[in-house]
């Protein structure tokens, strides 16, 4: 039971996703090159409340212990979340020589596979996940407004860039065609369990929404939907008496998907009343004692699904950043991250970069918000030669060197070719 409420939580993956025309195009594309192909991938994870030796196990099947338990119930809070993403593929960029009569412009082909997961849960549910009902005896556990959604799909998008680096603004644009593989969503408006006090039923009331998409057709090669998305993003330099300064502003996976007819939809506003199974005597313990009572069969009593077509809003990224050159070492950045329709709370950072020549720079990173508290972060760019350029680093580094205490974990790579 424990196993199962916590994989509402975590799914299927573990599994941070940036304005993907910045990742294309994150420095100059170099006069001399004419095209530019590369290949990232990133993913993160990170909550307010689950440690990241606490996932691992759960994920990896290691034992979780009491104190492991204990340690994780000291950080949750009223109403607590978890997020994930899971974000890699391939582009290409090729310089035009004009476009519209304009020069500098660049166009670009992805291929991605992606997925994203997010949840919303109280402390309750934690509680009787891990802990059991036994002490909500006469009590009544809190599960309203849990939320929680999985999205998994494939992305082929086409683009423009302005590739011009100087004194002029730098802006992008594309669309995507979307391949929908995977959706599961749980939003439970009310979800109260109440325990009787001797431990002889349970009441169970709900008023929930859930979808999913079928469940007979899963993996990559699945198509279970179709849709589209569009992604922005506005670079504009100017002069501050610091140096040069730059506003940057995108909006990365504005869409939707529509899931075909056989998905599975439930709106539902009941009371269940659960007292087990009455068995008189050992002897009529024989299979057919439970054939009525199989896992589909109490799951349609309870939740009659129906199938029919269901559109997903993408969750949709907004970054904004407020960059200064203070000399040809040392540039800052500070920014803020939402994440709409992914229960993400505000994300504020600060970026400094420390740039020794063209070769070789590193960043550290600082930050509170997201799905969890107090991230920490270390990057490095370096330019290998022959136009082969490498991005790697971590978001969330704290997970890798303290995971008993850290709240979340994530890595980024890109390596980058340029063609002449």
């Amino acid at each position: 039971m424990k196993k199962i409420l916590f994989l509402l939580f975590i799914l299927i993956n573990q599994f941070n996703s940036e304005a993907q025309i910045a990742a294309i195009f994150s420095d100059e594309f170099p006069e001399t090159a004419r095209t530019r192909i590369g290949l990232v991938g990133e993913y993160g994870i990170n909550s307010n409340a689950f440690t990241t030796q606490f996932v691992s196990k759960f994920y990896k099947g290691g034992y979780i212990d009491a104190a492991l338990k204990n340690d994780v119930l000291k950080r949750t809070e009223k109403m607590n979340t978890i997020g994930a993403d899971l974000n890699y593929g391939v582009y290409v960029g090729i310089k035009l020589d004009s476009i519209f009569h304009k020069k500098n412009i660049s166009l670009f082909f992805s291929l991605r596979d992606r997925a994203h997961f997010d949840a919303r849960f109280s402390k309750d549910l934690y509680k009787v996940a891990f802990y059991g009902n036994a002490p909500y005896a006469g009590k009544t556990a809190n599960f309203n407004d849990f939320n929680l959604n999985y999205l998994r799909y494939q992305q082929l998008q086409i683009g423009l860039f302005s590739s011009k680096y100087d004194s002029a603004a730098r802006w992008g644009i594309a669309v995507s065609i979307l391949k929908g593989e995977q959706y599961s969503s749980i939003f439970a408006k009310k979800a109260e369990m109440y325990t009787s006090e001797d431990g002889q039923y349970i009441d169970f009331n709900t008023e929930m929404q859930v979808a999913q998409s079928d469940t007979a057709n899963k993996g990559i090669g699945a198509f279970n939907g179709i849709g589209a998305s569009f992604d922005i993003y506005f670079e504009a330099p100017f002069k501050t008496r610091f140096e040069n300064s730059k506003l940057i502003i995108s909006v990365a996976d504005i869409g939707s998907i529509k899931f075909n007819n056989n998905s599975l939809y439930l709106n539902q506003d009941s009371l269940f009343h659960y007292t087990g199974f009455h068995v008189n005597s050992i002897y009529e313990l024989q299979d057919s004692t439970f054939a009525n009572a199989s896992q589909d069969s109490i799951v349609n009593s309870i939740a009659p699904f129906k199938k029919k077509s269901i559109s997903v809003t993408l969750p949709t990224v907004l970054n904004i950043t407020y960059e200064t050159k203070f000399n040809k070492h040392v540039e800052v950045t500070e920014g803020i991250r939402y994440v709409f329709n992914g229960n993400y709370h505000l994300l504020g950072y600060i970026k400094g970069n420390f740039i020794f020549n063209h070769q070789l720079s590193i960043s550290t990173t600082f930050g509170y918000g997201g799905y969890g508290k107090f991230s920490y972060g270390i990057g490095v760019f370096a330019n290998l030669g022959k136009g082969v350029i490498i991005y790697a680093g971590s978001n969330n580094l704290e997970g890798f060197i303290a995971p008993k205490k850290a709240l979340g974990q994530s890595a980024y790579i890109s390596l980058i070719k340029n063609f002449k």
